[in-house]
């Protein structure tokens, strides 16, 4: 059984055939499956800290989720906040921009800063 050859196998084909074989599976296999579950999790939490995103009308409710997740480093960063809102999918553009262009600066210095990280 070679998964890591057979680039066009999709991750259910390459189950099925580790699920077959068991006695053959490689340590490259089970590495592949190893990192392809971490990568769903991820995924999985990503879009749960979309979600708190784009539904929570408190900054601090999805921040807090989203550094329990692990999404975002604890505590968050402005560089980590605004890494977030550029790079993850599925968050509401406009509520990116309702959140960046909170202020006066003075009164909110975080928000600031993420933006200076976002631009």
């Amino acid at each position: 059984v070679s998964l890591t050859n057979d680039a066009h196998a999709t991750t259910s084909e390459r189950i099925n055939r580790l699920h077959r074989a068991d006695s053959e599976i490689s340590e490259i296999e089970i590495e592949w499956l190893s990192q392809a579950r971490h990568h769903k999790l991820r995924k999985r939490r990503l879009d749960k800290a979309a979600s708190l995103f784009n539904d929570s009308s408190r900054d601090k409710e999805w921040i807090q989720a989203a550094e329990r997740f692990g999404v975002l480093s604890n505590p968050a960063t402005p560089s980590s906040v605004a890494s977030f809102l550029f790079n993850t999918p599925k968050l509401d553009k406009v509520k990116i921009g309702l959140y960046l262009s909170k202020g006066p600066k003075e009164k909110y210095p975080f928000i600031s800063e993420v933006l200076t990280e976002f631009c």
